[in-house]
């Protein structure tokens, strides 16, 4: 009997640990299966962007001066069509456009964009595939000093990164006429290359950007110069070395 009783209680705690061992090597399996990727993760039901270009390339968030032309950009894939408004009576089409403001044309200017693209239904069920995003371009009087492309900027020419100097981006007499107080000013830069006092005074001037073609001590011209941040600036010029002349860029920061 005492033995018919030990037998049992060992079958069971055989059957227990057999269990018990089954059910752990389960475990990792589990463990191990990772969840499908989520199609839809970082999906927006509207991804209509605008984007404001000045003249000579130049990129702007939202402010730019009159009197020169504008180009508003939308994106390419997956959108097939666009209909612009600009202002209140001019209509465009195309994915850029390219619109120019007369010296009369100030203040707050609504930009709408209403573009087409193949329908999301299965991450938005209602989806129609047509977007629509206004934005406001601001427009300020052409050489208005407040344009941030002004100011003093140090920095070095990219292959040189620890030889500095300083830039000056500013509005002074004008050029032809410096005597005659009521003649338009112009508009210089000085310091490139460096040690250069000589300023490059044929400026087409933007916002945000520069170019210069006359002037200066090296003969090169300034091909594109433009804020990458509010007080960041990028200059692409050409400088003789010697025989060549030979591209740089200059990347600085603002100074006060």
């Amino acid at each position: 009997m005492l033995r018919s009783t030990f037998f049992t209680h060992a079958l069971g705690l055989g059957t227990t640990l057999l269990v018990l061992a089954s059910a752990s090597l389960g475990l990792p399996g589990c463990h191990d299966k990772t969840p499908a990727p989520d199609p839809c993760q970082g999906q927006v039901a509207n991804p209509l962007t605008v984007g404001f270009i000045e003249a000579f390339g130049t990129p702007t968030p939202d402010t730019a001066y009159n009197n020169q032309p504008m180009v508003f950009e939308a994106p390419a894939a997956p959108y097939t069509s666009y209909q612009w408004l600009v202002g209140q009576i001019d209509a465009r089409t195309g994915r850029r456009i390219s619109v120019r403001f007369d010296d009369k044309t100030l203040g707050s200017i609504p930009v709408r964009l209403i573009a087409t693209r193949p329908p999301n239904t299965a991450c938005f069920k209602n989806d129609d595939g047509v977007d629509t995003l206004t934005k406001v371009l601001t427009l300020v009087p052409y050489r208005d000093r407040r344009a941030p492309i002004y100011g003093r900027f140090r920095g070095a020419n990219k292959d040189t990164p620890s030889d500095t100097f300083t830039i000056r981006i500013y509005q002074g007499p004008n050029v032809a006429y410096p005597n005659n107080p009521v003649a338009e000013p112009s508009n210089y830069i000085v310091g490139v290359p460096k040690g250069c006092q000589k300023p490059y005074y044929d400026i087409g001037l933007t916002w945000r950007g520069i170019t210069a073609s006359d002037g200066g001590c090296s003969g090169g011209d300034i091909t594109k110069g433009y804020l990458t941040t509010r007080d960041s600036i990028r200059l692409e010029y050409r400088a003789q070395v010697s025989p060549a002349i030979i591209d740089k860029i200059f990347l600085g920061k603002r100074v006060r």
